[in-house]
């Protein structure tokens, strides 16, 4: 069963699924992070605000649509 998650994941058959989600939500929150910080910091507040969306987007891509993190 984990090797077929995993391979529908586009990962190698070895890799564990527990392992994939965890790195999954690690990179999510950090990339999120540090783009929410950046955002805060560089723009005025209500466009830091407005940007929360779109970076909430593009960190859930990065983490788990990109197969970038296996």
């Amino acid at each position: 069963m984990t090797k077929v998650l995993a391979q529908q994941h586009g990962c190698p058959a070895g890799a564990g699924w527990p392992k994939i989600n965890l790195m999954e939500r690690k990179i999510f929150w950090m990339v999120f992070t540090v783009l929410g910080l950046t955002a805060d910091f560089l723009l005025p507040m209500w466009w830091g605000v407005a940007a929360t969306f779109p970076i909430l987007l593009v960190s859930w891509w990065v983490a788990y649509r990109s197969d970038w993190f296996c």
